[in-house]
């Protein structure tokens, strides 16, 4: 590459990276309301008012520290708790300190994309653009930005995902046996993956089955051999992983935590699998969001379906004949991670409106293979200007990105869509008194006296649930002198269960905006 293509090179990325940086953080320029609503979820408002109780003293807990949990992810639940311990647990200038974490594993995450698309895309040097533009599609893409500014764990989790894949490609390439420098870093680094996300204990499982695969079938290693090598950081895994599971077992009864119980409960075999499909073709095509309406019509699911086999079938047969042993163990190990996600979101889980963030550490794989295969193609039909045609559709797509998510930043187009029932609660019950509802996340966060009806992370409520069905007695039989959420809630004010209708009443009950409230018929003694 020549100086003058390397600094156009360099200026348009750090251009498209300075973009993508300051969208992520134009909340903390325009403060309220878009500091608490653009890019903040229902779900991260959970993660965060238990960071917050954290770090004010109340524990790992909800509903303003009286009922303990374990519903969250715990790496960025603590890290999360960092801004409240500096501002003494302020719900708003907190939420600066959050988005500028957010950000950081972002970047974090921007840096590992390219270079796991270097490692596989351009392993000699050659084609420096295109790992710059996986990178780029990756932190552009609207749907991927806002999963990892989503008040979650997802930008983190999908950073730790690539830097577990990225140590474990060098420690294929290496033929001298394994120091315990190497053991105690990549043990720690899976660990810390774990509890970045339980669900990289999938990541794990594929790495170390390839591991061994490698070590005993390819290599033909004795099994004394092959254990040498991969059984102490397994270990090491395994002991920065158990603290958090020991917790949830001897604390709650079980090593899921109960947001996942809670959303796996009404879960019927194989219900994702319709939307399975369309979310995975929206990482192959970052800059192509499927809209809503269409994600489940039958020509869109055929369509995404072929498109992202037919990519992921060129790519392997091309990895697989044309890359180095280290990369195709690694791209194997990441394609099991991803089979055994995909399996289990789309065949056992429910939640079926998550499934784009439960698959989103799966994205720059798939971003990976559909440059290869745009190389391929602008090799074969465009001979004589080699890589150009790919680099400027790559650039295309980046410039569609860039164009939706100017269209983000139109008037109602993000909306949080609790605001509103957060609004009702603050103008008309008093702080002391206790709300419930079955979406408490964003409720939750801005009143303190907030208790989940879902399970998610009340396992109460959960057990309520698992045990009649219901929640309607649990609320019949608690301190709950309010009811407050979407509109479809409102139906319950006819239900009979546990002498509810003779408890509450609906008081409120409008579809735009979506609100229904129920109030307790004799309400209890404030306090």
């Amino acid at each position: 590459m020549s100086r003058i293509a390397f600094y156009r090179l360099a200026g348009l990325v750090g251009l498209l990276f300075a973009a993508g940086t300051l969208y992520r953080l134009f909340p903390l320029v325009t403060g309220q309301p878009a500091l608490s609503e653009f890019f903040m979820t229902e779900d991260g408002y959970l993660m965060l008012t238990i960071a917050r109780n954290m770090a004010i003293g109340l524990g790992m807990s909800v509903s303003d520290g009286t009922i303990p949990t374990n519903g969250v992810q715990p790496l960025a639940t603590f890290l999360f708790t960092l801004p409240y311990l500096e501002t003494g647990g302020d719900k708003v200038t907190s939420l600066i300190g959050i988005h500028l974490i957010m950000t950081a594993w972002s970047v974090a995450g921007f840096f590992l994309v390219r270079a796991l698309a270097a490692r596989i895309l351009d392993p000699e040097g050659q084609a420096p653009a295109l790992p710059w533009i996986a990178a780029l599609l990756w932190y552009l893409s609207p749907l991927l930005l806002l999963h990892t500014m989503n008040g979650l764990e997802t930008g983190l989790y999908s950073a730790m995902v690539l830097a577990v894949l990225l140590m474990f490609l060098r420690l294929l390439r290496r033929e001298a046996p394994l120091g315990w420098a190497w053991h105690l870093g990549f043990g720690l680094m899976g660990g810390i993956a774990f509890l970045a996300r339980i669900d990289a204990v999938f990541l794990l499982v594929a790495v170390y089955l390839v591991w061994a695969i490698d070590g005993l079938l390819l290599r033909r290693d004795p099994i004394r051999t092959v254990a040498a090598r991969i059984v102490p950081s397994g270990l090491i895994s395994i002991l920065v992983a158990a603290p958090w599971l020991l917790n949830n077992q001897i604390r709650f009864g079980s090593i899921m935590p109960v947001s996942g119980t809670a959303q796996s409960m009404a879960a019927e075999f194989g219900q994702n699998l319709g939307v399975l499909p369309v979310k995975i073709f929206e990482y192959f095509m970052p800059m192509l969001p499927v809209p809503n309406p269409l994600e489940k019509t039958l020509p869109v699911i055929a369509i995404a379906t072929a498109v992202s086999l037919g990519v992921l079938a060129w790519f392997l047969i091309g990895v697989f004949t044309r890359a180095s042993r280290p990369v195709r163990l690694m791209v194997l190990a990441y394609l099991l991670f991803g089979a055994m996600v995909s399996g289990y979101y789309g065949l056992w889980f429910g939640a079926p409106h998550f499934m784009s963030r439960y698959l989103a550490p799966l994205a720059p794989l798939c971003i990976i293979a559909s440059l290869w295969v745009l190389a391929d193609l602008s090799r074969w039909l465009f001979r004589t200007r080699g890589l150009r045609p790919a680099i400027w559709t790559g650039s295309a797509a980046i410039g569609l990105c860039v164009l939706l998510l100017g269209r983000l930043l139109l008037p109602g187009a993000q909306e949080q869509g609790h605001m509103q029932v957060v609004d009702w609660v603050e103008r008309n019950v008093p702080d002391s008194a206790w709300v419930a509802a079955v979406q408490t996340g964003t409720l939750g966060y801005w009143h303190d006296r907030t208790i989940n009806l879902d399970g998610k992370v009340n396992p109460e409520a959960l057990e309520a649930r698992r045990r009649e069905g219901n929640v309607l007695a649990y609320v019949v039989n608690s301190r709950i002198d309010y009811i407050a959420d979407w509109y479809g809630v409102g139906g319950w004010a006819a239900r009979e269960d546990g002498g509810f209708a003779e408890t509450f009443e609906l008081i409120e009950h409008t579809k735009s905006p979506s609100l229904a409230v129920m109030r307790r018929r004799v309400l209890h003694e404030p306090g």
